[in-house]
């Protein structure tokens, strides 16, 4: 059998970096990334960035997971073609942009131009707009057949649906020159109907987290939607992540919409995809075996970390980090964490004012220990002598103190957060502490309800930190589960 492996380059790669960054860069970094993971599952774009001009249908009966069979078709309108490339990205931007505007009853979504592409993961020019409404036409002009191979979430069963991405959409330009009426700008708004279909797995759950700051620094559109192919083969919906993954070259590539090619050509049409992979660390190996209809593709990835220490993260939350900055803290400074979290207490305890930016304070005592050397030594110290009894309960008042404090900052939060930021606050929350004992279309459901006030948040986030401190986090998944299931 032939085998070849094409291995990650043995230098480090670096993503270019502008001195001064853009506004939208900072903005897509900000953006709680989802991807509706039947989408994603099904590639329901192709994958590259052009079609000919005649291409109005395609139809795919195939088995490329361990999920079973799924069976596709696809036809468009006679004045456009099937959705393919950029597409892609922009139905991520809807997706996104369902979930941040609190998933609204009818399915409509409102927003710039210039939002849509930000929550696309898309770095925005004229030449984007232009594109953006084609694809708009092109969402919209075809129409998806999914037979027993759409997964609903709130059922746990496959089901036939039929639907075009979008119902309908329009736009508003605010402009008095004849030459720029009918196309898209930055301030130009949309309304959006999305498919029935898509809110409802989006409500029930059915989401995977999308780093859109990586996803957003791939440079294609192929490159960006194998990407997403594969995280859903890396980490099916409620399967353990695996380290690799192993399909038919032929196969494959028709899952991607390259019907009909050549294998040659299909190889060569993943390749660069395949490198930008591998320079990212996203990928280690991409091995071929086998010659001619036989070849398979085994993708060993290399981000597949272990989880990292749930009760340290939860600790660093309650002490004011949002959880992505406590997984990082944690990622970094593992160690040094319940340590430098004592110290912290000890600094805010006794500043003379109120401190204001605890979550700055607490990072840098992370970054720049030697500024806090007293406090840090200090309660070294105090961490391998005996305390007396009288110190140790007048330190234990004043933990309790300024937990208490922090308490009623959280609860004054929570009551400021809008349905969309308590919602992406709370699966923030149970993504960290929760892996073990809800799956994620679970955890999407408990933060949609936090998002749209059915469950309340703050008591919610409490009884989280509360179960990880008393090692009931089971016993509390149970407590979740039957709240969703009523």
């Amino acid at each position: 059998m032939k085998t070849e492996r094409t291995t990650a380059p043995n230098f480090t790669y670096t993503l270019p970096h502008m001195a001064k960054e853009s506004r939208q860069i900072k903005e897509i970094r900000q953006v709680q990334g989802h991807d509706e993971r039947n989408i994603a599952r099904l590639a329901l774009a192709l994958a590259q960035n052009r079609v000919p001009e005649t291409m109005q249908s395609w139809e795919k009966h195939l088995t490329v997971d361990a999920l079973g069979a799924t069976h596709v078709k696809c036809v468009s309108r006679a004045d456009t073609v099937v959705p393919h490339g950029l597409d892609n990205d922009i139905i991520v931007g809807l997706v996104n942009a369902f979930v941040e505007q609190g998933l609204p009853n009818a399915g409509v979504v409102q927003l710039s131009a210039y939002r849509l592409l930000t929550l696309a993961g898309l770095r925005v020019g004229g030449r984007q707009y232009n594109e953006l409404l084609e694809s708009l036409r092109r969402l919209q002009g075809s129409t998806f057949a999914i037979t027993d191979s759409w997964f609903d979430g709130k059922q746990h069963q496959w089901v036939s649906e039929e639907f075009s991405i979008i119902s309908s959409f329009s736009r508003v330009d605010a402009t008095e020159l004849a030459e720029e009426i009918g196309q898209l700008r930055a301030d130009t708004m949309l309304e959006i109907q999305l498919a029935r279909a898509i809110t409802r797995s989006v409500r029930n759950g059915h989401l995977r987290p999308l780093d859109l700051a990586f996803y957003s620094q791939l440079s294609q559109p192929m490159v960006r939607t194998l990407y997403r192919s594969l995280e859903e083969r890396r980490a099916p919906a409620g399967k353990v992540p695996t380290n690799e993954y192993t399909v038919s070259t032929r196969i494959w590539g028709e899952h991607l919409g390259m019907q009909g090619w050549r294998l040659d050509k299909i190889r060569r049409a993943l390749e660069p995809a395949h490198a930008e992979l591998q320079e990212n660390k996203y990928l280690l190996e991409v091995i071929y075996t086998g010659r001619g209809e036989s070849q398979q593709i085994t993708y060993r990835f290399g981000k597949v970390s272990a989880p990292v220490d749930a009760e340290l993260v939860a600790l660093l939350t309650k002490n004011g980090l949002s959880a992505p900055n406590a997984m990082k803290i944690v990622q970094e400074f593992e160690e040094r964490v319940e340590h430098t979290v004592a110290a912290f207490q000890k600094v805010v305890a006794q500043a003379r004012t109120p401190v204001k930016n605890r979550q700055g304070l607490l990072v840098d005592m992370f970054q720049n220990p030697d500024k806090y050397a007293e406090y840090l030594e200090a309660t070294e110290n105090a961490a391998t002598e005996p305390k007396k009894p009288a110190k140790a309960a007048k330190e234990k008042k004043a933990v309790k103190t300024v937990d208490s404090d922090w308490d009623a900052k959280q609860a004054e939060e929570w009551q400021g957060l809008t349905p969309e930021a308590r919602e992406k606050r709370m699966l923030n929350l149970l993504q960290m502490m929760m892996p073990d004992y809800l799956n994620k279309e679970e955890m999407g459901v408990i933060a949609t309800l936090v998002g749209n006030g059915t469950l309340d948040g703050l008591t919610t986030a409490r009884n989280l930190t509360r179960a990880m401190a008393e090692k009931t986090l089971d016993t509390y998944a149970k407590e979740l589960r039957a709240q969703i299931e009523v």
